[in-house]
């Protein structure tokens, strides 16, 4: 805990207090107009492009410097509110390419022999924000008594072994926090990020839990030949047998072999534009153009299950239903009877087919390839079939984006006589768009 983050910018403060006064002065108009662009904002992070347009259309209906506003009146407080919450520097642009050219090992490694220290209160230009400190306070206590209490330090004189040991909880119980108090001081980034005991049981809880082509399909092999089962998988369950082929580096590991993850879901957001007619005794020389927006949705699980949407609806609607045991198998839970004013939890719920949740089955290759397969998907006569390559996003986001191969389907045998069967159909990948991964916090591994 760093007594530095209590600190308020008096600077910053008399700006939000300015801000104020002014967001009192605005006349209802200009509060509305703010509130329109406000949602515009939002739509366009969901990736709907035609519900922000028409937010900011109506935004610079009311008032034609709105966007103005927005930066003079809004954007201020927000800001001040992101600093008290994420600390003074969330908010200062950062050099990318400067970042990128720091050698991240030499410096953890550079740490080595950093400690963790109290700060002291009697020097000011002490760097207070760097050190682990508990403050006093909401203890009742005079000024006198405060003034001859030092700030401590319990985790000062831990010997690195139980500072390794709380570091293994957190990265089994919650790797953000891991991360989070890897990141609070020198000695701890040292700790928590610099040792290869870590990086180590990171990929011993990751990779066991990916499904492999290759194993399924020896697997498969050896049922079929009625053969018993050899334990020495292709793709073998101890890692260490595979840590030569990455430089037996275990963080190196996790930079170049990629993994699914399942602490949230993959999110692709397409847009196009669709040309209609003009109306009739319309003198217009062009067509109108809307813009159409859905969303597609994927959840693995590391018992090679997975579930997958195709949607309209946004983020925030989807993502709380996108569970493996949703019985319904749809976003809407539940549905209102007409001729009553209750609510029928166990009914029978005729939705759209856009809001059905889908089951399918994935495995992935040593290469990063991804397979997924749906039985029963929107199509009753198709068995669908997606293909995706694992890739990074941003070069600094591993492993947390998935590219499209191919997309096709398989009819079904549906009679006795289908001469059909086996038939395959490509469907054209023009409109598709990446998936990009989404952690979500209250997803668990297996809910």
């Amino acid at each position: 805990m760093s007594s530095g983050t209590s600190l308020i910018d008096v600077s910053l403060q008399n700006e939000v207090g300015s801000h104020i006064k002014l967001q009192a002065s605005l006349s209802a108009k200009d509060n509305e107009a703010i509130t329109l662009f406000e949602k515009g904002i939002e739509k366009e992070s969901h990736g709907s492009m035609s519900d922000a347009v028409e937010f900011y259309r109506k935004a610079f209906r009311i008032n034609e410097k709105v966007d103005l506003l927005y930066r003079t009146k809004r954007v201020p407080h927000n800001v001040y509110k992101l600093k008290q919450e994420g600390g003074k520097n969330i908010a200062k642009r950062v050099d990318e390419a400067r970042v990128r050219s720091i050698d991240v090992d030499a410096l953890l490694e550079s740490f080595a022999n950093a400690e963790a220290h109290a700060p002291d209160p009697f020097n000011p230009e002490h760097q207070q924000d760097e050190m682990v400190t508990i403050k006093f306070e909401n203890l009742d206590l005079n000024e006198d008594s405060m003034k001859n209490i030092q700030p401590i330090s319990p985790l000062m004189h831990l010997p690195n072994d139980i500072w390794m040991h709380i570091f293994e909880i957190l990265l089994t119980t919650n790797p953000e926090s891991w991360f989070n108090f890897s990141i609070t001081c020198k000695k701890n980034a040292y700790l928590g990020l610099g040792s290869k005991n870590i990086w180590r049981k990171l990929c011993y809880l990751i990779y066991p839990q990916q499904v492999y082509y290759e194993n399924k399909l020896y697997l498969e092999s050896m049922q079929t030949l009625d053969m018993p089962k050899d334990l020495s998988l292709p793709v073998p369950h101890d890692q260490l047998s595979i840590l030569p082929q990455y430089q037996n580096s275990w963080k190196y590991m996790l930079r170049n072999r990629p993994f699914v993850k399942f602490y949230g879901c993959y999110i692709s957001v397409v847009n196009y534009y669709s040309e209609g007619g003009k109306a009739e005794f319309s003198s217009s020389w062009s067509n109108p153009v809307k813009t159409i927006t859905y969303y597609r949705y994927i959840r693995f699980y590391p018992d090679g299950t997975c579930v997958k949407v195709l949607s309209t609806l946004e983020p925030n609607k989807v993502i709380p239903n996108l569970l493996k045991y949703n019985t319904q198998k749809s976003l809407i839970p539940t549905v209102a009877d007409p001729r009553a004013k209750t609510v029928l939890a166990n009914a029978p719920v005729p939705t759209k087919e856009s809001h059905n949740i889908y089951h399918g089955k994935w495995t992935m290759s040593t290469t990063g390839e991804i397979h997924i397969e749906i039985n029963e998907g929107s199509v009753p006569y198709y068995n669908f079939h997606y293909h995706f390559q694992i890739k990074s996003l941003g070069g600094i986001f591993k492993h947390s984006k998935l590219n499209w191969i191919t997309y096709y389907a398989i009819r079904k045998k549906m009679s006795p006589n289908d001469d059909r069967e086996g038939e395959q159909t490509e469907f054209p990948l023009k409109n598709e768009k990446a998936f990009k991964f989404l952690k979500v916090r209250s997803y668990k591994v297996d809910n």
